[in-house]
């Protein structure tokens, strides 16, 4: 694909040329712009930094819900620029030329390719600040990072727990700076074993990720610049299913925030999930009973203890269908960690909270059912200790809180609902506090 260099005034023109050639091909600053892919566009931001060696660059973009997420290979040799993207499991390269405050070029992800058109513009203040914390939970040391507002304070403030898997500060950056911007200051970290910190989550349970959720809000309490009786939790799927646990684990935590917290047992949230993985909603029903089956038998080794023959046996009967995914292998983390939490009940949590308590689900959760969690944990909360709890259902929402494609077959950058998360915010700024 080319692109056609359209004349420019002779103003611009006279201009342009009169400019050192250097100046007019350095892509160091702020670009504002769109990546077009199959005709689906994303708005971005992206910034390059001249540095002793080269260049540094990141882009950020709030439909994709990213802050500075950093590029890799930055190239500069004249006009030309190159650099790539590395995502979770595909890398996007990018070429282009700049042009003056021009700097346009294709990009290529897989067998996918796109386009981009960026302008220079001008980088704005900063209205947060950054400062890199260390704390810990025994003998470990986490590594995270404090995102302050503007101003003075002191500030409310929220620590981010970590979703499922090696997840690390990174996932709750986009959220803990529309916070920030908020007047909400935020402590983002790296789980056990990810980024800079110490330890392996996959040998620690929810005991241990508690603990550091824990050792997390006295961090943040500790900053002078923080409200201490006003520090709060945000916890995302498995976060917020541990949230009421390290609710009432730590005393000081004045509010929690439990974003698609399962409220059924480990075991039936996973046979939920698996389900929803393989569509079982939409096959015949005798291919329903197979993918059943094979679901239970997973669930039952991993969660249970059942014999793992079990699930070899299954795994024979659909290992010819076109949805099924094979079992992982004996020595996988993923039986050891499924043991580990599988008799955690966070009914039990949620009845031992009294902080006041926001639950926020997607209408279309395929990871828990929405409805059915927020019921039981509403139950389970105000039949207790909880004085005060609120609800936010977001119609067609999926468990990261974006809608599905309005067009499946053709590739589409992800959409968030409207009011996410702005809703979230709203009510941690009127939550009633001391």
């Amino acid at each position: 694909m080319t692109f056609r260099v359209l004349p420019l005034v002779g103003l611009l023109v006279g201009w342009l040329t009169a400019q050192p050639l250097a100046v007019q091909q350095d892509p160091a600053g702020t670009w504002i712009g769109q990546w077009e892919r199959d005709g689906s566009i994303l708005e971005v931001e992206v910034t390059f930094t001249r540095t002793v060696s080269g260049y540094e660059g990141a882009f950020s973009s709030a439909q994709l819900r990213a802050v500075g997420i950093p590029f890799r290979r930055i190239r500069a040799e004249a006009s030309r620029l190159s650099w790539e993207l590395v995502g979770d499991a595909t890398t996007a390269v990018f070429e282009g030329t700049v042009l003056g405050d021009s700097l346009a070029g294709q990009f290529r992800e897989g067998d996918a390719t796109g386009t981009f058109r960026l302008t220079r513009g001008t980088r704005a203040v900063p209205v947060v600040r950054e400062e890199e914390a260390t704390f810990g939970d025994g003998p470990g040391t986490l590594s995270g990072t404090v995102i302050y507002p503007a101003g003075p304070g002191p500030f409310p403030g929220v620590v981010f727990l970590h979703g499922s898997g090696a997840e690390g500060r990174w996932a709750s950056r986009y959220l803990a700076h529309a916070f920030a911007r908020r007047g909400i200051a935020a402590l983002i970290y790296d789980k056990r074993g990810v980024g800079t910190s110490t330890g392996d989550w996959r040998e620690a349970g929810f005991a241990e990720l508690v603990g550091d959720a824990s050792a997390a809000v006295e961090a943040l309490r500790s900053r002078p610049r923080i409200a201490r009786d006003r520090v709060g939790i945000h916890g995302h799927s498995q976060g917020g299913t541990i949230a009421p646990w390290v609710t009432h684990e730590n005393p000081h935590v004045a509010f929690v925030v439990a974003s698609a917290a399962a409220g059924i047992s480990m075991a039936e949230t996973e046979i939920y999930s698996l389900g929803n993985s393989v569509g079982v909603r939409g096959m015949a029903e005798a291919e329903r009973r197979l993918a059943e089956r094979y679901i239970r038998a997973i669930v039952a080794a991993a969660y249970d203890g059942a014999p793992r023959a079990e699930v070899e046996n299954a795994w024979q009967d659909v290992r010819d269908r076109p949805w099924v995914f094979p079992p992982q292998p004996p020595s996988d983390f993923y039986w050891s960690f499924s043991r580990r939490i599988a008799s955690y009940n966070p009914l039990d949590s949620w009845r031992r909270v009294s902080a006041p308590a926001l639950l926020v689900y997607g209408e279309g959760d395929e990871r828990v059912p929405p409805r059915a969690s927020a019921a039981r944990i509403a139950e389970a909360y105000l039949g207790s200790r909880g004085l005060q709890l609120d609800l936010v259902f977001f119609p067609g929402a999926d468990h990261t809180f974006r809608l599905p494609p309005s067009a499946p077959a053709k590739f589409q950058w992800p959409r968030t609902v409207p009011g996410y998360p702005d809703r979230v915010i709203e009510w941690i700024l009127q939550v009633p506090h001391p």
